[in-house]
């Protein structure tokens, strides 16, 4: 029972600043080199995400096999959640450290 809580917290996490980063990050060319090495792997991670997400949902948790296969299954979900909590939360600071000038509209003469 604590393993598929864990696990649903995690994934929840994860799912959120995956989605949360993608919300707040709309670049102008997606096929560039460097949209892609800095939002598709939040965009495949976050996929990942929701897929198991939703097998948890469906089919539950199985018991790990031993301690460490759960440690490890916990411990890597838990490094993958630390860097899309800081890639969301570093996208954030930057936001607010440059905000977007305010567009004006020039009046119709």
């Amino acid at each position: 029972m604590l393993y598929t809580m864990v696990l649903y917290a995690l994934l929840v996490t994860g799912l959120a600043a995956s989605v949360g980063f993608l919300v707040l990050h709309r670049p102008r060319r997606m096929f560039r080199a460097v949209e892609i090495n800095s939002s598709w792997w939040v965009l495949i991670l976050g996929l990942l995400y929701a897929r198991s997400l939703t097998l948890l949902v469906m089919r539950g948790s199985s018991p790990a096999d031993s301690w460490v296969d759960g440690l490890v299954s916990i411990g890597l979900l838990a490094a993958i959640d630390a860097l899309l909590l800081v890639r969301f939360f570093s996208y954030l600071a930057y936001l607010r450290a440059h905000p977007e000038p305010a567009k004006t509209t020039a009046p119709v003469s």
